[in-house]
């Protein structure tokens, strides 16, 4: 598993792909105001989105009436949140801000591709006030299963006993994530929400777009072209939906809220 590719997040395009298959949930989980509701985000706050993507978060928190600063390290996926201001292009382990500057630091789906996490918390915590939080999201072992089981299954034919070790399933996930946030953060809770987002798709190209969208994270560790495996995938998803009626994904999310 290549733990952060650089042809990945050179623009939108790759997340775009997996943002299309969590808009097929039903019912609407809300991770936004989920999230944002957790850290206590209103219009008094003063907010870091690290790791701020094409700007999920940000448009959330703008219907909020909040304004926050943007940051990310990929020029281009700046340029796909460029209808948002303030926007900095920074490395989350050495962020050129004053300590204690913002109330609220949010690291949404992020912190996994960070190698050296340790030093990605303490600015984190460097750059919170003193009674500041931080909200980590990432997700959980069983995130996705349903559709990982097909992947594994196709690569498989090649790579016996081949496993989809996704970034956030594995390297900073809910399981493993609290010990290494703890080496900033005197506290650190777990929360899950009550409720487990589900994607029900009934076009097998949704799926198949998702597990296109992250071959550079595993193509070199299978035998099998990953194009092969992404029409294998496309194939079985397909299978189900002829079958069912629809394909099911079940989401593994959750956060450490962290002061």
């Amino acid at each position: 598993m290549a733990l952060n590719p650089v042809t990945q997040y050179a623009d939108d395009r790759n997340l775009r792909a997996r943002q299309r298959l969590w808009a097929h949930q039903s019912p609407t989980f809300d991770i936004f105001g989920w999230v944002l509701d957790l850290a206590g985000v209103t219009p008094e706050v003063s907010v870091l989105d690290l790791g701020c993507g094409n700007g999920q978060y940000l448009r959330s928190m703008q219907a909020r009436g909040v304004t926050a600063v943007g940051c990310d390290v990929s020029l281009g996926m700046l340029c796909s949140a460029a209808g948002h201001r303030p926007l900095l292009n920074a490395d989350a382990v050495r962020l050129p801000l004053r300590d204690g500057s913002f109330d609220v630091v949010l690291a949404p789906h992020m912190l996994y591709h960070v190698v050296d996490r340790a030093a990605a918390a303490r600015e984190m915590r460097r750059t919170l006030t003193g009674g500041g939080v931080c909200v980590v999201v990432t997700n959980g072992a069983d995130h996705m299963r349903s559709l990982r089981d097909l992947v594994e299954a196709a690569a498989g034919q090649g790579s016996p006993g081949w496993e989809m070790k996704n970034p956030s399933t594995h390297v900073f996930s809910l399981e493993n994530g609290e010990a290494q946030l703890r080496t900033a953060f005197e506290s650190v809770t777990r929360v899950r929400p009550e409720d487990v987002p589900i994607v029900r798709i009934s076009d097998a190209d949704v799926a198949a777009d998702y597990v296109a969208s992250v071959g550079d994270h595993y193509a070199d560790d299978v035998a099998r072209p990953w194009n092969e495996v992404v029409e294998d995938v496309r194939r079985a998803v397909q299978a189900v939906i002829r079958s069912e009626g629809v394909f099911t994904v079940a989401g593994d999310t959750g956060a450490f809220v962290c002061r």
